[in-house]
């Protein structure tokens, strides 16, 4: 089962990193967006193996959601600097790359 959840992921991010990549806007309209038309808010921390993998995936969402919110809620990227939201997209982007060298699908 794992294995099916990381391949969920790497497809999911792949498309957050699409959309981060081909929208437009300031880094906080990319974050919005990619949250609206991706299926980044439906990956979970436990559809990642323990490890780095899953660490990151926490980083990541502990940065842009509220904890008390719903996962979907991206209420801390309103407060976020342009640095910290660029830093965000960057890190979405090489956990995307680290997912799919996991899986083997890039070396």
């Amino acid at each position: 089962m794992v294995q099916k959840d990381l391949e969920r992921c790497a497809e999911q991010l792949r498309s957050a990193v699409h959309q981060l990549a081909s929208g437009s806007g300031t880094p906080q309209e990319k974050l919005r967006g990619m949250m609206a038309n991706t299926g980044f808010a439906s990956i979970e921390e436990g559809d990642f193996p323990k490890g780095p993998l899953r660490d990151d995936f926490h980083a990541i969402t502990c940065q842009m959601r509220d904890d008390t919110g719903p996962p979907q809620s991206v209420t801390r990227i309103a407060t976020m600097c342009d640095e910290r939201e660029w830093s965000v997209i960057e890190q979405i982007r090489e956990l995307s790359g680290d997912v799919s060298r996991a899986l083997g699908w890039q070396k």
